[in-house]
């Protein structure tokens, strides 16, 4: 047989297989995309059909709390305004504000005004005597004030709002409740549709989604549907609110397919002629080997493959090393990544991702039992605060190199969680050994680590959840270990703790309402400044006042800052309430020198965050500019414990409030380690003595020595004192029999508003503890 009739055989067959093949294996991708393509474009008309609704529900709630809150309208719900009605309430009222009825009802829960208008016909209606009982159940139900709903009345369905009435100051007790709403039928539906230009169809739905949920799903080959739940309140039924799209991207999607079949046969059956022209008997042979190689690559996936390298030196042996160039370029491609999108490129550990593909390969169809450590670094802030995020990106990657070999000894994964957290996963070989592990892991990281020039030393406090007892999906087990690895910390950080082991999380979950409500605190005036009086040893005289920030939650009453400052640190909003109270204290300061107690000093706390911040000092030269302060009389306090972690910084901070004349004082001191050294790093004007040092004073003679001995070093250092924490008349005694010094304590006031200071100001003669 001749060359041209078996190249004519071979590459015929092969190639009209490998059309069959190619057009078999695009069609499906092809067709996926278009799919996706007609769902989002249907959901985004039903998403702009839900913003338009809640923009309207939102608009109206917003009209009726402007009403709500006029005093004219809780006059004349208080019986205090007769013409209320007249000179308000009309026609052209309705069609202004855009309502269809409007109800005003007292707190005895009766009507005193209803009205319902008709804003298509522009005429009034006439509606029912007891048309106000169907907001009954919505006003006697706190929880849905304040926001707007679909309400169904006399068999009607309406965007309804319920306010309660207050004066505009928002004091006092509420009269009653204002109601307004609009008829939402068919005809509000079609206004809708051309509005967003949009066919849509409203009925009940016997389905029960949740309240404004959308649903996207193909109903037939050519049309897909796109459907809005809305929950009516009263009768708690559901409604939809529908359009019926045409499948554009899927049959336009069709119709390129067939197009495409066509090309490509027409395609292969031209190259079929030409290549058999063309190619010689050793080509054919060896490109339908190829061929060959290139369709079981296709069918297996398999990119690692290599096609066989012909003996030939020529351009189809070229062409075969360039195929293995390719596929090696696309499994490095590959290789990248999979790396990016399971592997953490610092640690080069697993992430999240990788992490919930293995626990979702070790459970599906298994009943091996696994347990997740969660644990990140005690101290991680601040090797990354004080040494830079270099050092810190360093430190974890050798707590990595030091846990991994733990963890795969156990055959489990270590997995980088975000920051300074990891997970481990691991089989649940029992408590006693799991117990094992979690004391070996944190052996490995209290080693001390050796980095540069620096030696540190972290800890770490860990979190351990099971599976399947505690949960049998991922993300509750994480959230279980972590709420666990919180309580580690709480106890004292370098520990782990199971879950099982824990009461309950309340501590944890007040602590995350805490962090919620602090960012908001600020904003809606929940935080107040409270003074506590200073006054000399001899006279009891006030010489000045320090100014303490207490929260008022609305729900859980006063929150004692020990409690909620470290949060604010934490969150980065630290900065922010410090500079609140700062303006807050000198402006009262001030305000008590213009009457005539200019003699007054103010003493303020300052935070950490703001020492480091380098544009504090900028603020504060602000706020003694506006408020024409002296700042000699501003006195401001540093804690102790700040200090040892952010010296260079303090040190700097504190250098700059000197040059402008503002007192510094070192406040809770002695209780740290280096108090002595910090005398002599900082320049000091003022020393705190903490309440240890006086609470069993003058009574226990070792405290009383002691005490005793700090006095006379602070007063051969010739440095201001004032001695915290004087809660009996002895303690004051003592003091001055001691040393000439400041007193600040229960005995002669507790923190109190600045209106209580004010009426220690006008009785100057009398004992402080009797006006307080």
């Amino acid at each position: 047989m001749k060359l041209k009739l078996k190249t004519f055989l071979v590459v015929s067959v092969t190639m009209l297989l490998f059309l069959t093949l190619l057009i078999l294996a695009i069609r499906p991708f092809l067709l996926r995309d278009s799919n996706k393509l007609d769902q989002n474009s249907t959901y985004a008309d039903v998403k702009r059909v839900k913003n338009d609704l809640e923009s309207d529900l939102a608009h109206l709630n917003s009209i009726n709390r402007d009403w709500a809150i006029w005093d004219d309208t809780y006059l004349f719900l208080d019986n205090q305004y007769p013409d209320y009605l007249r000179k308000n309430i009309s026609n052209a009222t309705m069609e202004n504000i855009g309502i269809n009825f409007m109800v005003f009802i007292n707190k005895n829960h009766e009507v005193i005004y209803q009205r319902a208008y008709d804003l298509n016909r522009k005429k009034s209606i006439d509606i029912d005597i007891d048309f106000y009982k169907a907001f009954l159940p919505a006003v006697h139900d706190t929880n849905d004030l304040n926001r707007a709903f679909f309400l169904k009345v006399d068999d009607r369905m309406t965007m309804t709002s319920i306010q309660p009435v207050y004066q505009s100051d928002r004091e006092g007790t509420s009269p009653g409740w204002l109601i307004m709403g609009k008829w939402f039928n068919e005809r509000a539906v079609d206004d809708l549709g051309k509005k967003l230009s949009l066919n849509l169809y409203f009925k009940q739905s016997n389905l029960t989604n949740k309240h404004m949920q959308i649903q996207v799903q193909p109903v037939s080959e050519s049309n897909i549907k796109g459907s809005l739940s809305i929950k009516e309140y009263s009768e708690q039924k559901y409604y939809e609110i529908s359009i019926l799209n045409k499948r554009s991207f899927y049959l336009q999607k069709m119709a390129n397919i067939k197009q495409i079949t066509i090309y490509l046969i027409i395609s292969t059956l031209t190259l079929i002629v030409l290549m058999n022209i063309l190619l010689s008997r050793l080509v054919t042979s060896r490109v339908r080997d190829l061929s060959l190689q290139l369709g079981e690559i296709q069918t297996n996936k398999d990119i690692k493959t290599r096609v066989r390298i012909s003996k030939g030196k020529d351009e189809l042996s070229s062409l075969e090393n360039s195929i293995n160039n390719m596929l090696a370029s696309l499994e490095e491609k590959h290789e990248s990544v999979t790396q990016l999108a399971f592997y953490d490129q610092l640690t080069m550990l697993p992430n999240r991702y990788k992490l919930f593909k293995e626990f979702f390969d070790r459970t599906i169809g298994k009943k091996e039992e696994l347990v997740i450590f969660f644990f990140d670094l005690d101290g991680f802030k601040w090797v990354n605060d004080s040494m830079g995020h270099t050092i810190g990106d360093m430190l974890l990657v050798n707590v990595c190199k030091r846990v991994s070999p733990v963890v795969e000894e156990q055959d489990g994964m270590l997995a980088r969680y975000g920051g300074d957290e990891f997970v481990i996963l691991l089989p649940n070989t029992g408590r006693a050994e799991i117990e094992r592990i979690a004391e070996n892991i944190m052996l490995e990281i209290n080693r001390v680590f050796q980095i540069h020039s620096f030696k540190i030393s972290v800890t770490a406090s860990i979190g351990i959840s099971s599976y399947p007892q505690d949960s049998t999906t991922i993300e509750p087990l994480l959230q279980k270990a972590d709420i666990a690895m919180y309580e580690a910390k709480r106890k004292g950080k370098n520990q782990y703790i199971f879950y099982h082991d824990l009461n309950n999380t309340n501590n944890y979950k007040n602590l995350l309402e805490l962090e919620k409500d602090l960012k908001y605190a600020l904003i809606q005036k929940q935080l107040e400044s409270y003074y506590q009086i200073i006054v000399d040893s001899e006279h009891h005289q006030i010489t000045g006042v320090e100014a303490l920030l207490r929260w008022n939650h609305p729900t859980k009453g006063v929150i004692p800052p020990a409690k909620f400052i470290p949060i604010a640190e934490e969150t980065g909003i630290m900065p922010y309430i410090g500079l609140w109270i700062l303006e807050d204290a000198v402006k009262q300061a001030k305000k008590w020198h213009l009457q005539g107690h200019d003699y007054l000093s103010i003493s303020v706390n300052i935070s950490k965050s703001q020492m480091k911040d380098h544009s504090f000092i900028n603020k504060l030269d602000k706020v003694l500019e506006e408020y024409d302060f002296p700042p000699s009389k501003l006195q401001i306090e540093i804690t102790e414990s700040d200090i040892n972690h952010y010296l260079k910084e303090i040190k700097d901070f504190t250098i700059e409030l000197k040059k402008r004349n503002i007192k510094i004082a070192l406040d809770d001191f002695g209780v740290g380690t280096s108090s002595l050294i910090y005398l002599k790093e900082l320049p000091i004007d003022v020393i705190k003595i903490d309440r240890s040092f006086i609470r069993d004073v003058p009574l226990e003679p070792f405290d009383t020595t002691l005490l005793s001995g700090i006095l006379e070093i602070i007063h051969d250092l010739q440095l201001d004192v004032i001695v915290e924490g004087i809660e009996t008349k002895e303690q004051s005694e003592f003091i001055h029999s001691q040393f000439s010094a400041k007193l600040q304590g229960y005995y002669f006031s507790r923190p109190i508003p600045a209106s209580e200071i004010e009426q220690i100001f006008l009785f100057p003669n009398q004992n402080i503890g009797q006006i307080i």
